[in-house]
Parts: C-alpha cells; structure tokens; sequence
C-alpha cells in the first residue's frame, strides 16, 4: 500500500474517533445535565420540511450514490498491486522493447542464496518504495547461521542480480528473518 493511503487512512480514523469521543462526551454531558440551558428535547422542524420536498429524494440519490463511488475508490486504493513482474530495459525504443522477467530472476537469485550454509529458504519481489525500484530479497536463517557467511553471500546474490537485470535504476534490499527453530541435522555428540 502507497504511504498517502496509509496516511489518509490514519487521518480519516483520528478524525472519525475524535467526533465519536467528542459526540459520546456531549451525550453523556447531556444526559447528565452537566451542560446549563441544555433544552430537554432537541427541536428541528427544518428537517421534516425537508424531507418532504420535491428535492429529497434527488439529494439523497446523489448523496448515496456519492458515497458508493468513494467506498468502491477507497477500495480499489487498498488492493495490492500485482505486476506482470517484466521490467523494461535499457535499449528498449520504437524499434522494439526489451524487458526481463524479474520474477524468474528473484526465484534464481533466492534458490542461489539458499545453497549458502545456514540460510534455509529465499524469496523476494520487486517493489517501488519512495519512488525508487528495489529488489528485495527475504532469506530465512537457521538460528545458528553464520552472519559472516550469510552477509557475504547476499552481497554477491545482490550484485549478480543487479548485474543479471540490468537496470541502472535497481537498487537491492536483503531483509533477514531467522527461523524459530533450527533444522540443521544434529551432529552426534559421542561417536
């Protein structure tokens, strides 16, 4: 999700919860008589002339249908977004366009990264984070893994993946995760 959706999102929610809290404290001051010259029963004859105009029904029709178009666009901005996984390469003009499959370049760069000792599965994606396009690698680490030897081997799984794609505009991101438990076969402590 884009962070001005999120963003908003978090604002429409404090401001949703500040009128809530806001109505709820004049209801119970209400109730309690905590408000001086509060009138017993709230009066709005606006509202019953209203509803019987010629207009009403065309106003809540519009109103209703309104609010369906900004629940359905609300909606579609909280969908994840799938690419084809195919980035455009440099070279690409009106002659023709190169692309590569990023996805089977990720799969690759992942199954490469899972034969180094001590990491047991890779994976990852292509995303645009703040404007910039990375590549984001997730290998899972057995809990005693050697850093040393993992830092090395994603390093050059990130080079050889940018190099393998081809695009200036690449960056790569390696996000760790160690598995709870180790899988490692035992080694016999007596033999």
């Amino acid at each position: 999700m884009r962070r001005s959706v999120i963003a908003l999102d978090r604002l429409a929610a404090l401001v949703a919860g500040l009128i809530l809290l806001a109505a709820g404290a004049a209801a119970v001051a209400w109730r309690q008589d905590w408000i001086p010259d509060a009138p017993d029963r709230i009066r709005s004859p606006w509202i019953t002339t209203a509803t019987s105009a010629d207009w009403w029904p065309w106003a809540t029709g519009f109103g209703g249908l309104l609010l369906v178009v900004l629940g359905l666009s609300w909606l579609a901005r909280h969908l994840p977004r799938r690419g084809n996984g195919r980035l455009r390469l440099t070279g690409s003009d009106t002659s023709g366009r190169l692309t590569a499959d990023v996805n089977a370049a990720l799969t690759a760069a992942g199954d490469l990264l899972a034969d180094t000792p001590g990491i047991r599965s890779a994976d990852g994606r292509v995303l645009l984070d703040r404007g910039q396009l990375v590549a984001e690698l997730h290998p899972v680490l057995e809990p005693g893994a050697d850093l040393d030897e993992v830092r090395a081997a994603a390093e050059q799984t990130g080079r050889d993946l940018l190099r393998l794609v081809g695009r200036d505009d690449l960056s790569c991101r390696v996000k760790l995760r160690v598995a709870r438990q180790d899988k490692t076969p035992a080694v016999p402590r007596v033999q």
